[in-house]
């Protein structure tokens, strides 16, 4: 029987928490792992890019979402300051 995982779900001011450590805060809260433990962001994704595109300041700046798979999890940034994390594998 496979169960599904509830997404973990943040809410940041871009102006205080760069997306790309909210990334990190977010999947430590989901696998319950100190961030330290977690592997590196920047060997998925382009941590400043990730940042300069959901903190650009542009009026559309809320309209953007990026998604992306992490440390088997699935990753996805609003532009608003959401991140969204869930496993891609629920099977137990």
């Amino acid at each position: 029987m496979n169960e599904v995982s509830d997404p973990t779900i943040r809410r940041y001011d871009w102006s205080v928490v760069p997306p790309s450590v909210a990334v990190v805060e977010t999947l430590s809260d989901a696998t319950g792992r100190d961030p330290i433990d977690l592997p590196t962001l920047n060997d998925t994704i382009d941590t400043d890019g990730l940042d300069a595109l959901c903190t650009g300041g542009k009026p559309d700046s809320e309209a953007i979402t990026v998604s992306f798979v992490h440390a088997d999890y699935e990753v996805t940034v609003l532009g608003d300051g959401t991140v969204i994390v869930e496993p891609i594998n629920d099977e137990q």
